[in-house]
């Protein structure tokens, strides 16, 4: 089996095949994809990439879905459920409300 050297990494199952710039292509965005990246919950640099688009981090155990080779930014902020109910102030029955899938206030259909 020959030596990969590190001028072609991970490329150099290739050989002289497919030319320079589809190989370095391939190298960069390989290079990425098996590299750790850091959660966005727990902040950890333990993420990686369990299959196409799919990340799982070791840390936290957060399971998510981003880029198909690289980990991509939220385009968002999310925030959770229960965050936004405090920000709302709701009273507990205003949230068993929420939960059965009524708006608090509105007024209930009988059928």
């Amino acid at each position: 089996m020959t030596r990969k050297t590190v001028k072609v990494g991970p490329t150099g199952r290739l050989g002289a095949r497919y030319g320079v710039t589809v190989r370095r292509r391939i190298r960069e965005v390989e290079i990425d994809l098996k590299r750790w990246h850091s959660c966005p919950k727990c902040k950890a640099k333990s993420v990686r990439r369990r299959a196409t688009g799919i990340w799982v981090c070791r840390h936290c155990g957060a399971k998510f879905a981003s880029s198909a080779y690289t980990l991509a930014k939220p385009r968002a902020i999310t925030k959770e459920v229960t965050q936004v109910l405090e920000e709302k102030k709701l009273t507990p029955e205003e949230m068993a409300e929420v939960a059965i899938g009524h708006a608090p206030g509105e007024d209930k259909e009988e059928d």
